[in-house]
């Protein structure tokens, strides 16, 4: 595959990040720990796009894409700029680094791209949590509990399952050319 344009690069940046700030926003309705923590129905979206379009844009579509959600919604805090944007985009580029579109036409890739994906998240928690406890917006414990709860079912569950959806529509559709 020849390198990416410049411009299809930043174009898929903006896109995936407002979904996942957009989804994030409007598909985040229960609290958890107020203020904080909020049950993330599309906690999946940043392992998806990286899965799809390369670890660098799955980075980018988590980290901007919560920093988006967290200015929107009103949670954006000193932590969310260093640990939230960190511990998110981990979740789009682990994925995207280990996984890789093809091989998810089968069973056994989805599976795959399931568990990178949920130990994506894993890896997630513990970074966001820290910064919960830095700031005061939640203990570290009650943070990673919290967290696990909100968005690790969401990683498992719904990365596979959107990845097969998407794959041939966006194969068919030669949106699949740039992996960054």
């Amino acid at each position: 595959m020849a390198n990416p344009s410049g411009t299809r690069i930043l174009s898929l940046v903006v896109v995936t990040s407002a979904i996942t700030g957009i989804g994030f926003l409007l598909t985040a309705p229960i609290p958890l720990i107020p203020g904080a923590i909020h049950w993330r129905v599309l906690a999946f979206l940043p392992c998806v796009f990286g899965i799809l379009f390369g670890p660098r844009i799955g980075f980018l579509s988590g980290a901007l894409g919560n920093t988006l959600w967290a200015l929107l919604g009103g949670y954006f805090n000193l932590a969310t700029p260093i640990f939230d944007l960190v511990g998110v985009g981990l979740t789009g580029y682990i994925p995207g680094k280990f996984v890789k579109p093809q091989e998810c036409k089968s069973g056994k890739g989805l599976l795959k791209a399931a568990i990178v994906s949920l130990i994506s998240g894993i890896i997630m928690v513990p970074i966001v949590a820290v910064g919960f406890e830095l700031v005061g917006a939640a203990p570290f414990w009650a943070a990673v509990y919290m967290l696990a709860l909100s968005d690790l079912p969401p990683i498992l569950i719904g990365t596979p399952i959107v990845v097969a959806a998407l794959l041939p529509v966006l194969e068919a559709r030669g949106f699949l050319r740039t992996r960054w």
